[in-house]
This record gives C-alpha cells, structure tokens and sequence, in this order.
C-alpha cells in the first residue's frame, strides 16, 4: 500500500512529460533516419508508458 502512494500527481506529469517526448522526438528521430522497428519500438513504449502512469494513478486514488 506504500507504494502506491508514490504515484502522485507529480509522477503523472513526469510520466506524461517523458511519453510525449518518446513519442514525438524519438519516434520522428529514428523514423527519419531509417530505423522504421526502432521508430515503431519508441512509439510502443511511450504509449505503454502513459498508459501504465495513468493505470497506477487511478489505482492510488480507488485504494
């Protein structure tokens, strides 16, 4: 139950912040520069990211 107190709102925007920023500069980065399984790698993670942020966000709240 402690650990989920971790996951304020703080770690929310830190997660949103780095997401976003996989998925528009990395992502755009190795797409331009011919790494297509890198790119589409990238966007992966930077959704999985935002979305696990906001999953354990709404846990920490519903607890």
């Amino acid at each position: 139950m402690r650990i989920l107190g971790l996951f304020d709102i703080y770690f929310l925007a830190m997660m949103l912040i780095e997401g976003t920023i996989v998925l528009t500069v990395d992502a755009r980065f190795f797409k331009k520069s011919g790494s297509v399984i890198l790119s589409r790698k990238a966007h992966t993670i930077g959704w999985i990211s935002i979305i696990i942020a906001i999953i354990l966000f709404i846990i920490r709240w519903m607890i």
